[in-house]
């Protein structure tokens, strides 16, 4: 038998003693039978304590071999004496936390499991370039810092907790600030939010945008929301069953509300439904609904729509002259399937202004619609929650660096939006083409072929235009 370390040196100092000792007075004191019955016993005891060494060296290596290493000298041959010193390392072990790198950054959970902490953010760099277009000033070419973020999130107890800020259009501000407790709700399971948390509000609207499948949400998500936009400081209650959620919320403005006047107040419901799933197949149907109080300084109401990419701000459909507003109403639909590595969804959306305008008053409405579908053609399959209905992290069966070659996916999307019924309001849509390579579940890289049309009826770019636009994006999650 080979023995390693510190207990190959118990071994060899039992076998000196059991060597140096004088025949005659192991003769004496036992019989040959009961001789085996020893060495067999001192083998199975040093085993247990090798078990036990190896277990200590797994989890913490070095400073399992620093601490045997450093210990007082035992008398030799003295396994009680080892098995004092292993049950010392495993009891301070019991006290440290563990550490994963399951999420690409290290999360520390305590022994007892009651918290949790871990870094998380996103890095998103784009390249874009426009042509086709009628008028020159359109066709721009550049790169972009999509989106930095840093934050950090965990749990204390039941409650879970995240803070994080985004660098993003040359400016710094606060996205996720929140903390959620989980509770029971008529018999189900729930959560309450407090704090500014991303919105629930359709399939792509509720996803984190590194979850989306396409570089930038769709065109429902962008041109239906609050004008707090996808997050709202306030509370949010979710409610989940098997196949379904049910949430509602009441949002004020952002963490970078001015104070100068009310917050613009936003009550919001959604609810989504998996009426069937089995053998891979997943149905999705979903519904939701705002209303929204405008603060009389509110501005930014209604956007326009970057319709080729986010990079061109010279490049989009016009929201109009509308004026001072009072008060929106949106709501909308969604549907899909994913079908092994295949899916579709399909989303519409209208959001309802009314104000005084500028002078005449406006009682009017956007709509907006989308349909897209992908195909992961190999190393990976589409991710998908069935507890939220919004896209989750996807599968990447072989990595790179672990010797595959990442997950491919194909995909496609067609969206419209109309802005007509408001003053100087245009129309456009777009065709999306493009593939995603997962090079392993944090790191995707994504290129895009947008052909685009966009008719506003006034302003620089007035008149029908179309063109092309190529996007191209490096992505990092943790």
């Amino acid at each position: 038998m080979k023995y390693k370390g510190n207990l190959g040196r118990l071994a060899a100092a039992c076998a000196l003693a059991l060597g140096s000792a004088q025949p005659g007075a192991w003769a004496q004191s036992m019989s040959t039978a009961g001789l085996e019955t020893l060495v067999a016993e001192q083998a199975r005891r040093i085993e247990q304590l090798e078990r036990r060494l190896t277990e200590l060296e797994r989890r913490e290596p070095a400073a399992a071999a620093e601490d045997l290493a450093a210990a007082p000298a035992r008398p030799a041959g003295s396994d009680t004496a080892l098995a004092r010193r292993i049950d010392d390392l495993e009891k301070r072990q019991a006290g440290q936390p563990e550490v994963s790198f399951s999420k690409g950054a290290p999360q520390f959970t305590s022994s007892d499991g009651e918290w949790s902490f871990r870094p998380r953010g996103r890095i998103q760099l784009d390249a874009s370039s426009t042509s086709g277009s009628r008028f020159d000033d359109r066709n721009l070419s550049g790169t972009e810092g999509r989106s930095v973020r840093l934050g950090v999130e965990g749990r204390y107890g039941r409650a879970e907790y995240a803070v994080e800020g985004e660098f993003a259009d040359g400016s710094v501000v606060w996205k996720s600030a929140y903390m959620t407790v989980p509770h029971t709700l008529l018999g189900q399971e729930a959560e309450l939010t407090v704090g500014q948390r991303l919105n629930d509000r359709g399939m792509e609207g509720s996803s984190g945008s590194p979850q989306v499948p396409f570089q930038e949400r769709n065109v429902v998500a962008a041109v239906t929301q609050p004008v707090r936009g996808y997050f709202g400081l306030g509370l949010t209650e979710r409610v989940f069953g098997d196949g379904w959620h049910v949430s509602a919320s009441a949002t004020g403005d952002g963490l970078g509300s001015s104070g100068a006047d009310d917050d613009s107040l936003v009550w919001a419901v959604r609810a989504h439904w998996n009426p069937y799933r089995s053998g891979g197949l997943v149905a999705h149907l979903g519904g939701w609904g705002f209303y929204e109080h405008l603060a009389q300084d509110a501005s930014g109401v209604v956007g326009s729509f970057p319709v080729g990419s986010h990079f061109n701000d010279q490049l989009r459909i016009s929201a109009g002259d509308y004026g001072r507003l009072d008060r929106t109403v949106g709501y909308g639909l969604e549907a899909g399937a994913i079908a092994g590595p295949a899916w579709a969804f399909a989303e519409w959306g209208r959001r309802e202004i009314e104000g005084p305008g500028t002078g005449a008053g406006i009682d009017a409405g956007i709509d907006a619609y989308t349909v897209s579908a992908g195909w992961f053609v190999s190393g990976g399959s589409p991710a998908y929650s069935t507890r939220t209905g919004t896209w989750s992290r996807p599968d990447v069966r072989a990595a790179v660096g672990k010797g595959g070659a990442g997950a491919w996916e194909l995909r496609a999307r067609y969206e419209s939006v109309d802005y007509a019924e408001l003053p100087g309001g245009g129309r456009g849509h777009a065709a999306t083409a493009g593939v995603n390579w997962y090079l392993n579940p944090l790191l995707r890289l994504m290129f895009d072929m947008v052909r685009w049309h966009a008719d506003n009826p006034a302003g620089t770019y007035a008149g029908a235009d179309d063109g092309y636009t190529y996007n191209t994006r490096l992505q990092l999650v943790f």
